[in-house]
């Protein structure tokens, strides 16, 4: 299973893979989508263009998302 706590304010996303335990955090997050093919797509705002561009995409299945909006 995999977790991810994705702060909104400070735009910041914790990765936890639970069979490891290890957490990363990654910073200018900017989104997580949806896709009707069953996987989340996150994106990061990139430092040379300041463009959006996908870092990871997760399975909806194995993932579970927590939300911080403060």
């Amino acid at each position: 299973m995999i977790h991810l706590l994705f702060n909104t304010y400070e735009h910041t996303l914790d990765v936890t893979f639970l069979d490891t335990r290890n957490t990363d955090r990654f910073e200018r997050v900017t989104t997580i989508k949806t896709h009707e093919e069953g996987y989340y797509e996150v994106l990061q705002r990139q430092n040379i263009n300041e463009k959006n561009a996908p870092l990871f995409r997760f399975p909806i299945e194995k993932t579970v998302i927590r939300f911080i909006h403060e």
